[in-house]
């Protein structure tokens, strides 16, 4: 550290240097440069939370979108903070390396379509035909629910690339309820890679997701 003497005083980071005064004398040092060295096993598996703690809320913000209209009906204003969870549920059943998981690879294992099954997008308790199961085949979707209902609903086909941020959706409406447990109805997207295809059901106080299957 040194010191040196002069009419002004100067303070800040001037160049590589920092100007400051102690006890009345101006004094300079040189500013502290960036740490070399490899990062400590803690520091690396901050930067990896971060990495994937940041995939998760981008991929909670476009499902939130996609359904942003069914969301709305919910009046739930903290809703944001339950999807984010739930993502960063999802991110954790990925197999890969950390740093490396993703919601989309979550919903390919079986917990992770489980978890999604199982979360109610509403927070107050409702009735409804819960899903059950949603599998494809050729241009078709079987779909399993619950209970047959007469309350009006839709069906949503939402098809959701995690990574990109970008979405399709097709409504698939019954306003007269559904009279049996099984539903078909016709496919409105192809496969696509790096997508995840996904089924919801909503109705006035309720919404619920499921992965769409392959095979039936």
């Amino acid at each position: 550290m040194g010191k040196f003497h002069t009419l002004f005083k100067i303070s800040g980071k001037v160049g590589g240097y920092v100007y400051y005064v102690l006890n009345g004398k101006q004094v300079v040092r040189k500013a502290a440069g960036k740490r070399k060295g490899a990062k400590t096993k803690g520091e690396e598996e901050r930067v990896l939370y971060n990495t994937e703690f940041g995939r998760a809320s981008a991929a909670g913000k476009v499902l939130r979108q996609a359904v942003a209209e069914e969301l709305l009906k919910l009046n739930d204003r903290y809703l944001y903070q339950r999807v984010n969870r739930l993502m960063l549920q999802l991110r954790s059943f990925d197999p890969c390396a950390p740093g490396e998981r993703t919601v989309a690879g979550g919903l390919d294992t079986i917990d992770g379509q489980a978890l999604l099954a199982g979360f109610h997008f509403h927070k107050k308790h409702a009735a409804f035909p819960k899903l059950l199961s949603a599998k494809r085949k050729g241009t078709q979707i079987r779909i399993e629910v619950s209970e047959v209902s007469h309350r009006p609903m839709e069906l949503l086909e939402v098809q959701i690339n995690f990574n990109k941020g970008v979405f399709r959706k097709h409504s698939h409406s019954y306003p007269d309820g559904i009279a049996e447990r099984e539903v078909i109805v016709k496919r409105q997207f192809r496969s696509r890679k790096g997508f995840t295809d996904l089924v919801m059901i909503s109705g006035d106080g309720f919404l619920q997701g499921a992965v769409i299957l392959e095979s039936y």
